[in-house]
């Protein structure tokens, strides 16, 4: 099979992430800070997240990981998108039910308030009763 099907589902993803991200960023910008917690230690554990997010970038625009290229199956291909996609799914849910209090580092804002109230709770609450 292609790897470009990979590399592929891989950009699309990266570019589903952005459109997600993009207007909760813009939007705890705009928020008051109250109090931060930002460490050196969060600041180092950010750097290795950005690194991460660029990896599989550099995998789809050079041959510098080519040496761990292997022949691409259905199954696991299947498998990966799946997980993919929940994983997307997921990252959407938690931005939208967190709203004005999400941000990308530990800070407290202005009118920060505790969520207990999030679709997943719910939808969780909804399926025990039954």
């Amino acid at each position: 099979m292609n790897p470009w099907i990979a590399k592929s589902v891989v950009l699309v993803g990266t570019v589903v992430m952005i459109a997600i991200r993009a207007p909760h960023g813009r939007r705890s910008r705009s928020v008051t800070v109250a109090k931060s917690h930002k460490t050196a230690l969060e600041t180092g554990l950010l750097v290795l997240a950005w690194v991460g997010f660029f990896v599989p970038l550099i995998w789809i625009a050079s041959t510098v990981f080519s040496f761990a290229e292997y022949p691409l199956r259905v199954g696991p291909l299947v498998a990966g998108v799946t997980c993919f996609v929940i994983g997307l799914w997921l990252f959407y849910r938690s931005h939208t039910d967190l709203g004005t209090n999400w941000s990308i580092t530990l800070e407290v804002r202005e009118q920060h308030r505790l969520i207990t109230e999030a679709f997943i709770a719910k939808f969780a609450t909804r399926c025990t009763r039954r």
